[in-house]
């Protein structure tokens, strides 16, 4: 299944437009995780800035099937 990685805040949305497939929902969860870890590795400031945006996870339909919030994993 193809999975999106939308950046999300209550203001602004950052839409992954192109998706990566993926087997299962395990699968998309790591690769949440990995995304946002990439985030971190690029700017190790960056935890202030993205305190409020949330990680959310579509499949191909836009159904949300999970998210994550950056706050949660930042800290």
């Amino acid at each position: 299944m193809r999975c999106y990685f939308n950046l999300i805040d209550g203001y602004e949305r950052i839409l992954d437009l192109d998706g990566i497939e993926v087997s299962d929902l395990e699968q998309a969860r790591l690769q949440a995780i990995k995304a946002i870890e990439e985030l971190l590795e690029e700017d190790e400031g960056i935890s202030e800035d993205w305190h409020s945006w949330t990680l959310e996870v579509t499949n191909e339909d836009g159904k949300i099937l999970f998210s994550i919030p950056l706050y949660g994993i930042l800290h």
